[in-house]
């Protein structure tokens, strides 16, 4: 056979099994990637770009309940631990969801306090599982309270209206008796007085717990409020033959500006006068005292009382909360003041706080930020300043090479002396 025939005819034959060996190869390769495919599906881009951006803890299982996708908040806050997520009963509510495509939820239990998490469970395109968790901690602590607070205001309200019925009634029965209709008429006002204080404590309550808004803030001096406020309980304090005594240095405080709620900053300054002016004894003292610390304002309000028992100072800035209830409401207290104060000032950034002892006396701390000019707003005043002071001195060198006299004949410039 001719050579170069039999060249040729090698050279087809290596052509033909080379294509042949390629396209087994590429055929199996392609079929590997449709087999992969099959047992490990691609999440849609639309759905991981959602649950990337939602704020809630997320995680994506596929058929066979193995993690493909966890979203950033799932990566930094674990509501559900690795246990939960692979507790048996927990691993067979999502086979159902997966199997039958409807929704499983779960909802935390109120009278259980470690029951806080709220947990979704959702097919996605037959082939996923989404699992969402959501922490209600937080809120079903809110709502705790909501209940507890109108729970204590039914009660705290009950009191009084029944008083004054039961006295209303009272009175017509005793129509006849003048002496009768005076005393009951003095227990009338009494109550309607409780009943007035104890609805102008709620609502400073429900203004001092909510959002402070930026048209809400004004700039108030905090040594002319103080002053109003001592001025005001004066002649509170004489009925209860109580000295009030302040304590401050005007000249150094008068720039202590705060921007706030007026009304707000006036009625936590007027509680803890109130509130030491009614347990200081006969002939004792209220002091006050103001002063600046750098960037805060410190008021302090001492009294001469019985004290605090130290077991009771945690909870004495709690609504409605009394060291002794029956005294307080002889007294006219509502239990409300010291937490509308403490709510207050931490509305404005600042705080309250106590120290008494039993026998001595309570000594309450105000804490106020003072409002400072940032940095910015300085320097372009400095910048304003020394543009005026060049401006200034521009003119008056021009001023003087004006009245300047003429160069000597020698040459050398001769300036103004």
């Amino acid at each position: 056979m001719d050579p170069t025939l039999l060249v040729l005819a090698a050279t087809a034959l290596g052509i033909v099994v080379g294509a042949g060996t390629t396209l087994a190869i590429v055929g199996a390769r392609a079929a590997g990637v449709r087999r992969s495919k099959e047992m490990r599906p691609e999440l849609p881009e639309v759905a991981t770009a959602i649950l990337d951006e939602v704020d809630t803890f997320a995680v994506v299982l596929d058929s066979s309940l193995a993690p493909v996708y966890v979203n950033p908040v799932a990566r930094q806050e674990r509501h559900l631990s690795d246990e939960e997520l692979l507790d048996t009963e927990f691993l067979s509510r999502v086979r159902r969801v997966m199997t039958t495509g409807i929704p499983d939820t779960h909802d935390p239990d109120p009278t259980n306090p470690s029951d806080t998490v709220r947990i979704h469970i959702v097919r996605l395109q037959q082939r996923f599982v989404v699992i969402l968790a959501e922490d209600m901690g937080e809120e079903q602590r809110v709502n705790a309270m909501r209940r507890d607070f109108i729970a204590n205001v039914s009660h705290e309200l009950k009191t009084p209206i029944a008083a004054i019925g039961l006295l209303a009634e009272a009175v017509q029965e005793a129509a006849s008796d003048p002496v009768l209709v005076r005393d009951f008429a003095k227990s009338l006002v009494k109550e309607s007085r409780r009943l007035g204080e104890l609805s102008r404590d709620i609502i400073q309550l429900s203004e001092a717990q909510s959002t402070l808004r930026p048209e809400d803030r004004e700039s108030v001096s905090l040594i002319d409020l103080v002053r109003a406020e001592v001025e005001t309980h004066r002649a509170f304090a004489e009925q209860h033959h109580v000295d009030l005594v302040v304590t401050a240095d005007d000249a150094r405080e008068r720039d202590a500006v705060i921007l706030g709620r007026p009304t707000s900053l006036s009625s936590a300054v007027a509680n803890l006068l109130s509130n030491a002016i009614r347990h200081s004894p006969e002939g004792g003292r209220v002091g006050v005292g103001m002063a600046r610390e750098k960037n805060r304002f410190v008021v302090t309000v001492t009294d001469q009382g019985e004290g605090i028992p130290s077991e009771h100072l945690p909870r004495i800035f709690e609504r409605f909360y009394r060291v002794d209830g029956a005294r307080t409401r002889v007294d006219g207290g509502t239990g409300l003041g010291l937490s509308i104060a403490r709510h207050t000032m931490r509305a404005h950034g600042g705080d309250v706080d106590v120290w008494s002892q039993q026998g001595v006396g309570s000594s309450f701390t105000l804490t106020f930020p003072l409002h400072v000019e940032n940095d910015s707003s300085k320097s372009a005043k400095r910048v304003k300043k020394a543009k005026r002071a060049m401006k200034s001195a521009g003119l008056a060198n021009q001023a003087a090479r004006t009245n300047a006299p003429a160069p000597a004949e020698s040459g050398h410039e001769k300036g103004p002396q």
